[in-house]
């Protein structure tokens, strides 16, 4: 069995993580995971094995999956017909979160 292979400086998964994550719409039950996957990314760019990098890139894209951040994930999310309708509480939730920003920047 040959030897793990050291991956090269300046990969910079923590970064891509928080750019993501920055246009991700989470709600406050999301929390936890977001979280998970800042840690992950942390994690996954101070390792030098290739192998303790896949396994945890395993993780980070389990995590990605879950809050809707992977391709796959967002087709099973939007139905073909385009995205659907918002609910009453869905909607009352983003007209909050315009309030807060509104206040926030006034």
């Amino acid at each position: 069995m040959s030897a793990p292979q050291e991956l090269p400086d300046g990969t910079d998964v923590h970064a891509a993580v928080r750019a993501s994550l920055a246009e991700l719409d989470t709600e406050d039950e999301d929390q936890a995971a977001v979280a998970l996957a800042l840690r992950l990314g942390i994690t996954i760019d101070g390792e030098k094995s290739g192998r303790t990098v896949a396994e945890l890139a395993g993780k980070l894209l389990a995590v990605l999956a879950e809050l809707g951040m992977t391709p796959a994930a967002r087709k099973a999310i939007v139905p073909r017909s385009g995205p659907a309708e918002r609910s009453p509480s869905q909607k009352a939730k983003d007209e909050l979160k315009e309030r807060r920003a509104a206040r926030g920047s006034a």
